[in-house]
């Protein structure tokens, strides 16, 4: 039986842009586009413009008309919509003395910056070096040319994998009916049913209420493959009682990882590039970048020597003998890192693909994500999660400050924002009420550690950033 032609008529904001016949024979279809807009130039399907609400109005005469409307997707800002000259430079002008080289006066050698608002990209620019030295084995010497930061540069993501990858995931399935955010360890993965850490759930797991371990030195543990790393986390004891009070856990989400992985019967990275980031358009986005990147990666630190600390000195977390082991591990890396996770779990435990870390990103990328947030949960024509379910992600059911998954926070003006920090340096949020995206990625740990021991904060330059930044409006 032949397909009916249908009859419609499509208005925007009260216009009609077009009235006539949509022939399934010829796959006709009628795309709205930014000429169809009548307010100020904004693209009239956007879910938000400076104009306020746009109205769509299809009529079916005859036949039926299916109808789909894209997501809002960023775009660079017109001289005219974009920051002044001089709010560009005091951006400049703020990070500028947190750059150099030297670990006890500066914070990082490189840092990449994005600002975005009400889906616009009103900066988008590198200052720094993205490598200046080379540790071999021998040696640590000068690069003769240091490669500098650009908006485009591949960073590092480290902790900030949490909320781009994992939580991603997760909050895909769920809002797909895949899993749900009461479903417990014991169900979801057949080697904790017998534990004491069988009756988690996945909400207390994204809002690290679990009760398990911080970190443990997983590598240590590990005995041919990964799944001998959550053999050995099936038999570690909670370290509090399930829910008893939040303690930040990178197990938690190497947990969640795993489910991601039981549920979709596919390893980790290749879930999220095929369901997550690809659909998204995040091209710049992977777990294990490919040597082709490498060039245009931040370097970080020069081995581990911070965790190597960690574990033969038992801080921050004691480290957890049982069985007891030799504290010795012939693996450690001795040359600058560039394009290898810097998380010790990550790369020696898990073999570079881990939900708490182990992700590589640029700004482009993660901005694309946070839009997908302020959208409600889709970009473009992809689709991440439904607007109820990422609802429930930013709700904080213990702690203020802790949505699931992502870090809540809240300014003077009781506004409020979600966001996350890598260890390796890296900061991202976004913020509902005005569509702000502010993204600062570092490579802080590659002027090596301090006098102390320490990497230095770069917390002082965010929140110099963030307020140059609410200064504009």
């Amino acid at each position: 039986m032949p397909a009916v032609v249908s009859e419609a008529r499509i208005e925007v904001n009260d216009r009609v842009v077009f009235d006539g016949t949509l022939d399934p024979a010829e796959n006709a279809q009628y795309i709205l586009t930014s000429k169809d807009a009548v307010k100020t130039g904004e693209n009239a399907l956007s879910v938000q413009v400076k104009t306020g609400e746009n109205a769509l109005s299809v009529q079916v005469k005859t036949g039926d008309v299916a109808v789909s409307v894209d997501y809002p997707e960023l775009e660079f800002a017109s001289p005219e919509e974009g920051l002044t000259a001089t709010q560009r430079k005091a951006l400049q002008q703020t990070l500028q003395p947190f750059i150099g080289t030297d670990p006890d006066k500066h914070l990082f050698p490189g840092v990449a910056l994005l600002v975005a608002r009400q889906g616009k990209v009103l900066y988008s620019a590198g200052q720094g070096m993205a490598q200046y030295q080379l540790m071999n084995s021998v040696r640590l010497h000068s690069l003769a040319s240091p490669r500098k930061v650009t908006a485009d540069t591949v960073f590092d993501l480290a902790s900030v994998t949490k909320v781009v990858s994992t939580t991603a995931a997760v909050m895909q399935l769920v809002s797909e009916h895949r899993l749900s955010l009461d479903d417990t360890l014991g169900d979801l993965l057949p080697g904790f049913s017998q534990t004491d850490k069988a009756g988690i759930t996945v909400q207390q797991l994204l809002t690290h209420r679990s009760g398990l371990w911080e970190w443990q030195p997983l590598w240590l543990h590990k005995r041919q493959s990964r799944d001998s790393v959550f053999a050995w986390l099936a038999s570690l004891p909670r370290r509090y009682g399930i829910a008893e009070k939040r303690a930040y856990s990178d197990i938690g989400f190497m947990l969640l990882g795993r489910i991601v992985e039981q549920i979709s019967k596919m390893p980790l990275n290749d879930y999220v590039y095929t369901f997550v980031h690809q659909p998204l358009g995040m091209n710049s986005t992977r777990y294990l970048p490919p040597e082709s990147w490498l060039d245009n990666i931040a370097a970080t630190s020069q081995g581990n020597p911070y965790e190597q600390h960690m574990v033969s000195s038992s801080t921050p977390y004691p480290v957890v003998e049982n069985p007891p082991f030799e504290r010795t591990f012939d693996g450690y890396r001795d040359y600058t890192l560039t394009g290898e996770a810097n998380d010790g779990n990550a790369w020696y435990a898990l073999e570079g693909v881990a939900g708490h870390a182990g992700l590589f990103s640029a700004l482009p990328d993660l901005a694309i994500y946070c839009q997908t947030l302020l959208n409600g949960g889709g970009y473009g024509n992809a689709m991440l999660t439904g607007p109820e379910t990422l609802a429930a992600f930013l709700n904080t059911p213990y702690d203020t400050g802790q949505a699931l998954g992502f870090w809540r926070y809240e300014d003077g003006e009781g506004r409020e924002s979600f966001g996350h920090a890598g260890f390796t340096g890296t900061q991202l949020m976004f913020r509902p009420d005005d569509g702000l995206i502010v993204i600062m990625l570092t490579n802080r740990q590659h002027n090596g550690l301090r006098q102390d021991g320490t990497y230095p904060s770069v917390k002082p330059a965010w929140q110099a950033i963030l307020s140059v930044v609410d200064s504009f409006w």
